[in-house]
């Protein structure tokens, strides 16, 4: 068995790699078994550390065989590729474990690049790209290890270099390389794991309150922007079940056909998106949105629909108009108004509306009314809503807890709405967006999920009807984070964030500039799509110039190998004037020929520097010290350690120092 001289480096830069990988993916895996993989990881760094013998290979397969048994009953085969990724993982690990000879090794750092880009799967913020990048850098290293004597920081460095010399080439390729289709893929992973649903529960919705993840980003266009607040619609629900708000099978089969009717006004808003990965289709819109995005379909309510590549950011312009005014069908507004089953709960709130239609008994007076009630009776905004446990749901919160988040009020809203025979539904989506004031655009996030009612008007039209406008305005503004009213409410609702500290300047700016920095990376590299690539070769080559696109392509590429030829062959100072201790040497030998010995070209440097110890007997000491210490490095191989450099700058020094006179 081939052993290697570098083991321990190896051993620490391979457990070092995994464990940060970890690190990236533990939101993806069980607790139980992210601690098997990080239990794995450091039990071989601290046998490396302790030089301690590795587990045999029975125990080592008698492990494996539980946590695959762990891993199967924790996953499961639903999720294909967090399985793939965790069993990829796991097995690298238990590799490392055994591993003694090179062979080994170097099946281990081929399964590492395989291990990194899984990364990827789950996230590709300008944050993971570099830190993967510098694992790249550390698992060149660890390979060229393996065949090599000297130590990591050089192959380290050796490894960088070459990554910044592929670094243009790769821009190159980004830019100029025609964006094809791939031929095949992977499923999607689970992204997004907090989301709007198809069912609207109201504590499904405050439950997005917990989580900071990115949803999109909105580029506000210069001209004819669209104004606040905005109202990004997502999904509607037309069919209530006594609690739960649902898409009706009806709407469902009318969303899966594109429309074919848009708008082209001097009225229409323009803005871009440019969504997060997630596991559901649904884009997010201002009022009726349609885009041209190939990748996006409209649908006839005006909502947008992802079409494949729910694991890819989508980077898709958007025209709005204000909601459609027409008149329901009789179909339509049947769809709109049914309650069924739910007519037979919430008895009070039936009567309350019923009540309040007597003395208004058009659809705009109501809805003046029921604005005025909810702004009159005490009712009040909060993150964290009592659970609501009984079949009148709505009685008891109109009535008795009157604290509740958006769904409650949408929710209460819809349903009295269509007591009284007026059209209305349930809309999900989000609500405002932090504005970053650099560079205009806004980030909307999963706190700020928001559910509000589209009320149908005779003569009006779809109104947006929002009772937490009116009991909490200030939410209308911006994000929910910025509400300084609900600061404490919302900073102890959220999981771990820099959010949480958003008090303290300095890790509010650190917050925004990281968030920055990923918009920028995000809409100029991840955002790179086809029609931004066409858009770019069409402005340095024209219309109709594929030849000159051509040529230039392979002028350039040329010209790359050449430049690399030249590289390759350019003369290069020889090993031993680059090297420390030939440096150290010449420093030496100038000092000789000050001194009256002159250097003789025939000489080798152990010949003259045993000359020089006879010619100056106070510093012979030093000039043999230096010469074992020469032959040892130079001829021997042995390694040039930071101890050796620091000997050599030493008797350098010595031999150099004038010498006391001895009276």
């Amino acid at each position: 068995m081939q052993r290697i001289h570098n083991e321990k480096s190896i051993n620490l830069t391979l457990s070092l790699i995994y464990g940060i990988v970890i690190l990236f993916i533990m939101a993806e895996l069980t607790p139980a078994f992210t601690l098997v993989l990080a239990a794995l990881c450091l039990w071989n760094f601290i046998l490396t550390l302790m030089n301690k013998s590795k587990p045999g290979a029975l125990l080592a397969n008698i492990l494996a065989g539980l946590c695959l048994v762990l891993l199967l009953y924790d996953i499961g085969f639903s999720d294909s590729v967090t399985l793939f990724v965790a069993m990829l993982i796991l097995s690298s690990l238990f590799k490392l474990l055994q591993a003694k000879s090179k062979k080994h090794y170097q099946t281990i750092v081929l399964l590492s690049f395989f291990s990194l880009s899984t990364v990827y799967l789950f996230s590709q913020s300008i944050i993971a790209t570099l830190s993967v990048s510098a694992l790249y850098v550390l698992n060149f290293a660890a390979l060229a290890l393996i065949e090599a004597k000297h130590n990591l920081k050089i192959a380290s460095k050796q490894s960088l270099k070459m990554l910044f010399i592929a670094l243009p080439v790769a821009v190159f390729l980004l830019l100029f390389l025609p964006k094809l289709p791939a031929f095949w893929q992977l499923p999607g992973p689970k992204l997004a794991k907090t989301g709007l649903s198809e069912s609207v529960n109201p504590f499904d919705i405050a439950k997005l309150s917990n989580s900071d993840e990115l949803v999109f980003r909105a580029k506000l266009a210069t001209a004819n922007p669209p104004s606040a607040p905005y109202y990004w619609r997502a999904i509607i629900h037309d069919e209530f079940d006594g609690s739960t708000w649902l898409v009706s099978d009806l709407l469902k089969s009318q969303q899966r056909k594109q429309s074919t009717s848009t708008t082209n006004t001097a009225s229409d808003t323009q803005y871009s998106i440019i969504a997060e990965p997630s596991a559901k289709p649904w884009l997010f819109g201002l009022n009726k949105a349609y885009s041209t995005n190939r990748n996006v379909k409209t649908t006839e309510q005006g909502l947008l629909i992802r079409k494949r590549y729910l694991s890819n950011n989508i980077n898709y312009q958007v025209k709005s108009t204000a909601l459609d005014n027409s008149q329901l069908t009789k179909l339509q507004r049947y769809q709109n108004t049914k309650l069924t089953d739910a007519q037979q709960n919430n008895l009070r709130s039936q009567q309350l509306a019923f009540d309040l239609f007597k003395k208004n008994d058009t659809d705009r007076a109501f809805f003046s009314a029921l604005t005025e009630y909810f702004a009159n009776q005490g009712f009040s905004y909060t993150l964290t809503p009592e659970p609501m446990t009984s079949q009148d749901t709505i009685d008891e919160f109109m009535f008795s807890n009157k604290r509740g988040f958006c769904g409650h009020y949408a929710s209460a809203a819809a349903f009295m709405f269509r007591a009284v025979g007026i059209p209305a539904r349930v809309v999900s989506g989000y609500l405002g967006g932090e504005l970053n004031e650099k560079d205009d655009y806004l980030s909307v996030y999963q706190y700020d999920a928001h559910a509000w009612v589209e009320v149908h008007i005779a003569d009006e039209g779809w109104q947006i009807f929002d009772a937490t406008a009116v009991v909490s305005p200030e939410r209308l503004n911006g994000s929910l984070s910025q509400m300084q009213s609900l600061n404490n409410e919302f900073t102890n609702n959220l999981e771990f964030s820099l959010l949480r500290f958003n008090q303290i300047p300095g890790f509010n700016w650190l917050r925004l500039n990281l968030e920055n920095l990923d918009y920028k990376w995000t809409n100029w590299v991840l955002g790179f799509d086809q029609q931004k690539q066409s858009s770019l070769l069409k402005a340095l080559f024209g219309n109709n110039q594929l030849w000159k696109i051509s040529l230039f392509v392979i002028l350039t590429v040329i010209g790359i190998f050449i430049v690399y030829f030249i590289y390759l062959n350019w003369p290069k100072k020889s090993a031993e004037s680059e090297h420390r201790l030939a440096q150290d040497f010449m420093n030496i030998a100038n000092w000789c020929d000050k001194n009256g010995l002159n250097h003789a070209d025939n000489l080798t440097p152990q010949q003259y520097l045993r000359q020089a110890s006879e010619h100056f007997p106070e510093k012979k000491s030093y000039l043999l010290q230096f010469a074992q210490l020469y032959s040892d490095v130079r001829y021997k191989g042995d390694e040039f350690t930071e101890q050796r450099k620091k000997h050599s700058h030493d008797l350098v020094k010595l031999i150099k120092a004038k010498t006391k006179r001895i009276l």
